[in-house]
């Protein structure tokens, strides 16, 4: 998929008890190989442990030797996340059901950058242009239109729904890297917050003690249902805002 063009690089026969200029792996260095290693960092290390020194000591190389193949980090990351990208299935617009199609393309696209860590951060403030990213972005405006949306509608509802999938996806992971790294740390989290809401003055926040089991909800499975939820809500805020 991220294979350069051109004829592979033939390198000499070397003299008996010549020195290697470089190490062996750099002569089978090359974008997949570069991608699939930084997305091995990120899964481990997180997004913020990218550097090109740190891929090419992945590699068995140095950073240096990644710059013939990959311009820089900030490149490197968007090849990461198109290539993730491609790891959601491509759908055919049914008019007769295109809410639930879009529903379950996003729950498909959250759930994969959930199992990457917080790869997500990658694609917070930019526009992934990669060209999975375009075929997915074809894909999810195709089953917009299906559904007769107005094209305004389509336009700023296309770019709503992915700011709520990547930042939810991205606040998840931090969520999992912080009070919530175990199901027993994430649940004793909770009973910290709950205690904490519960103590305060009554006096001073009815509203919000009256709400506490309606707004910690389950430690366990909450995730998932505000999640539905937030599709839920923005799909019929879409509906509601076109003309057709």
């Amino acid at each position: 998929m991220f294979a350069m063009a051109g004829e592979p690089l033939t390198v000499p026969p070397r003299r008996p008890g010549a020195k290697s200029r470089r190490p062996r792996v750099e002569r089978t260095l090359s974008r997949d190989a570069i991608v699939a290693a930084a997305l091995r960092v990120i899964d481990e290390e997180g997004v913020d442990a990218v550097t090109m020194r740190r891929i090419g000591q992945e590699l068995g190389t140095g950073g240096a030797s990644l710059y013939a193949h990959i311009d820089g980090k900030d490149e490197l990351l968007e090849l990461v996340f198109d290539h993730v990208a491609g790891e959601i299935p491509v759908i055919t617009p049914d008019p007769r059901r295109w809410q639930e199609q879009l529903k379950d393309y996003l729950r498909q696209w959250h759930a994969i950058l959930r199992s990457h860590r917080d790869l997500a951060k990658i694609g917070l403030g930019r526009v992934p242009i990669g060209p999975n990213s375009l075929v997915g972005m074809e894909c999810m405006l195709a089953v917009m239109r299906a559904g007769k949306l107005d094209d305004a509608v389509i336009g700023y509802g296309a770019d709503l729904l992915a700011a709520y999938v990547t930042g939810s996806a991205y606040e998840g992971s931090i969520w999992m890297s912080g009070k919530a790294a175990t199901p027993e740390a994430g649940e004793a989290y909770h009973r910290e917050l709950e205690t904490y809401f519960s103590s305060l003055p009554a006096d001073r926040f009815p509203t919000l003690i009256s709400l506490i089991p309606a707004l910690m909800g389950d430690p366990v499975d909450d995730a998932d249902v505000r999640f539905e939820f937030g599709l839920d809500v923005l799909l019929r805020g879409l509906v509601g805002r076109s003309k057709r």
